[in-house]
């Protein structure tokens, strides 16, 4: 095995960065730790083009400047695998989110790979190649790095570079550039990555909600979330969401209340606690029809499970026959709001997700379609 080097000085970052502003795509990767704070720690950025790559060392005392003037490049096409945690990275260090990108592993949704295959898979499928897995979780923030963890860093994009071009031909020979693109979009939306601490509720499940709950735990979201960004620890380390949503129930009015809750971390100041008592006082000055509207993901909706089933099985064949993963297609949420007779804003019935699966639904809503089973297999019957 050679020695990798790894790029740690200004003048030799400079001189690869100047390399790969000559090229038209490049193939990129991060290496990051983020068990124990809010921020993901960028550890290692990995860079391949078809002739060269690095290991570029970001905890050295290095400006790291040339290599977010290549993100921004808008005449070099950035390739990632899974790309969403290494551009959410690079949004919190430079407030830009790379451009152009393209991820593979979205691509593959469109290759019959099914949904969110992993890149040794990936690698596997287009190169023939297994990769060892033995340095997947390593601890990226020690120094030195061995050889085999540089190895194993470095063959994530000297990979990913030769698979894109294999992906991109066979996304091209089924006409589907334009739907691929389309999902790009998601990675391009900076709401995904600057997140609103007046929203960060929403993603934390509750069952059977009550608005009134919901009013306080809002309140509680934004407070944690401001003050885990403050202190760069991660949310459910600081306060878990299930103790949110206790501490939203029992509504705890002094102090010796909120100390008694099961599960109280106890690193917690009294501090912290008389400013969770002091969220919660405010939360109920707020006025009923200025609560939030219980989530749609809290509304299962009640549809007959053979109907489900049904449905479930044409989605199924439509993902086969087309060799689109399911979860591009539909999810199941969406499946029961077409039972419950929601088709309106349904991403299902337009553009290719309508071609695909949209209008074989409507079809089998009207009866004039029907299923058996030829040499083993499903088969549709049109009427």
């Amino acid at each position: 095995m050679d020695k990798i080097n790894i790029i740690r000085d200004d003048d030799t970052l400079k001189e690869f960065c100047n390399k790969c502003i000559k090229e038209k795509v490049l193939a990129i990767d991060t290496e990051f730790i983020r068990e124990n704070t809010y921020y993901p720690i960028l550890c290692l950025v990995q860079i391949a083009s078809d002739t060269f790559s690095a290991v570029i060392d970001p905890l050295s005392e290095i400006d790291m400047k040339p290599v977010w003037e290549i993100l921004s490049n808008e005449k070099i096409l950035k390739v990632f695998h899974a790309g969403r945690q290494d551009i959410e990275i690079f949004f919190n260090l430079t407030g830009k989110i790379p451009k152009p990108i393209y991820d593979t592993q979205i691509a593959a949704m469109f290759c019959g790979l099914g949904d969110q295959v992993s890149y040794d898979r990936l690698v596997d499928k287009f190169l023939g190649l297994k990769i060892t897995k033995e340095s997947q979780f390593s601890n990226w923030l020690q120094r030195p790095l061995t050889n085999k963890q540089l190895q194993y860093a470095l063959s994530d994009v000297n990979y990913l570079i030769k698979v894109f071009p294999l992906i991109k031909k066979m996304i091209k020979e089924t006409h589907r550039e334009e739907w691929v693109e389309k999902e790009f979009k998601y990675l391009k939306n900076k709401k995904i990555y600057n997140i609103d601490p007046n929203e960060v509720w929403q993603r934390i499940k509750i069952k059977n909600p009550k608005r009134e709950i919901l009013n306080i735990l809002k309140h509680l979201a934004e407070w944690r979330e401001m003050e885990c960004k403050k202190r760069n620890i991660p949310r459910n380390r600081f306060i878990r969401d299930e103790l949110l949503i206790i501490i939203s129930q029992l509504k705890p009015n002094d102090i010796f209340s909120i100390k008694k809750i099961r599960g109280l971390p106890r690193f917690l100041s009294d501090n912290d606690l008389y400013k969770v008592l002091e969220i919660i006082k405010i939360s109920q000055y707020v006025k009923p029809n200025k609560w939030p509207k219980i989530p749609k993901y809290s509304k299962k909706l009640n549809v007959n499970k053979d109907s489900l089933d049904l449905l479930k099985l044409l989605l199924s064949y439509c993902s086969q026959k087309s060799g689109l993963a399911e979860k591009l297609i539909a999810d199941a949420d969406e499946l029961r709001s077409i039972l419950d007779g929601q088709k309106d804003n349904l991403k299902v019935f337009s553009g290719w997700r309508n071609e695909i699966f949209g209008k074989f639904v409507i079809l089998l809503l009207e009866g004039q379609i029907a299923f058996t089973i030829k040499n083993s297999k499903v088969e549709i019957i049109e009427f």
